[in-house]
């Protein structure tokens, strides 16, 4: 099967593996884990921050930063179609008791006079005051959109004024680094805390990494164990995100290649429109034009032809490439697309 759901279904690599089977482990949550504690150190200097986290996911990752950051009552500022404003606006609004302000801009990318302007809304007869602005980047649900590093440096100097931390969402952050060419020590230097995922297209089973200060990250391990984050022997899994960092990173311009493939083989069929051209990263988002099938029918003649796509908004799908797909697989997929949506 082409999985292209997401690159959250990579599988861990045969060296992966080793690397897991090999690791030294101690009880993480009181700090004995040499390897996860190998791990965090190496995304904090990696960023050029003080700390590391190694939390089970990216959703938590970014609940430990923005409850570290604020106080119940406080606001966030936030892409409206973020993943923090989106999926995880339940367990920020109800866990860390905050407001989400949403920024409505095309791809997720908004500026710094937006930023000024939102800083600005919340009235000031309430005691409710924006606290801390985040940022996603690349922005999922804009198609794998990159945020200009000059956009983040401007908005880093509104927040400066202002008094406020600014928090990147980096669940694809290395996606961003390979495609802007961009040193992730450069988004570093502009964020106070930033998250990324190992186990999408680093291709790591489990866990993400948050890093700041060492005064941040105290708060946030706190905000950790509170929900429950404390862990065991992690570091057979850190050992699996640590090699991915160290030899994963780079083979993501694979991954963006082969969506371009695959964004301008889809552009050539009939009734398809490729709705993020171009594509910037390993994500396509495509929309099918007056479908002969239902979604369930859809579902599974793709399915038959050994394919999968996130399918949800049917007839407005999303693909995403990653390790586990090569150029023979997209050749796959594309006869599989044409025969579909050819019918009718």
């Amino acid at each position: 099967m082409i999985d292209l759901r997401s690159d959250t279904v990579t599988l861990p690599t045969q060296g992966m593996r080793k690397a897991m089977a090999r690791a030294k482990v101690g009880d993480s949550r009181r700090g004995e884990d040499p390897t996860v504690r190998a791990l965090e150190e190496h995304s904090a200097a990696l960023f050029g921050k003080e700390a590391g986290l190694f939390v089970p996911s990216g959703t938590m990752g970014n609940l430990c930063a923005v409850a570290a950051w604020t106080r119940p009552g406080d606001v966030i500022v936030a892409s409206s179609a973020s993943h923090i404003a989106g999926r995880e606006a339940p367990a920020v609004s109800h866990m860390a008791s905050v407001a989400i302000l949403g920024i409505d801009a095309p791809g997720g990318i908004f500026s710094a006079q937006e930023v000024a302007e939102a800083v600005l809304a919340t009235p000031s007869r309430t005691e409710s005051k924006v606290r801390l602005v985040t940022v996603e980047n690349t922005h999922n649900a804009g198609g794998g959109t990159v945020f200009p590093l000059a956009e983040l440096k401007r908005i880093r100097s509104v927040c400066a004024k202002h008094s406020l931390p600014l928090h990147i969402d980096g669940s694809r952050i290395f996606n961003a680094s390979v495609a802007s060419g961009a040193a992730p020590a450069s988004y570093g230097k502009v964020a106070d805390s930033l998250m990324f995922c190992l186990s999408k297209g680093l291709g790591a089973p489990v866990g993400s990494v948050l890093v700041g200060s060492g005064k941040f990250l105290a708060e946030a391990r706190s905000v950790g164990l509170r929900v429950g984050g404390g862990m065991r022997q992690a570091g057979i899994v850190a050992a699996g995100g640590l090699h991915a960092l160290k030899h994963h990173v780079e083979r993501l311009a694979e991954d963006h290649e082969n969506a371009r493939a695959l964004a301008l083989g889809l552009s050539e069929v009939p009734r398809v429109e490729i709705v993020n051209g171009p594509v910037e990263t390993n994500i396509v988002l495509f929309r099918w034009h007056h479908p002969a099938l239902d979604m369930l029918s859809f579902r599974d003649a793709l399915a038959g032809g050994g394919v999968q796509v996130d399918d949800r908004s049917f007839p407005f799908f999303r693909a995403v490439t990653h390790l586990g797909i090569g150029k023979k697989e997209i050749a796959r997929a594309m006869r599989a697309f044409r025969e579909i949506f050819g019918r009718g």
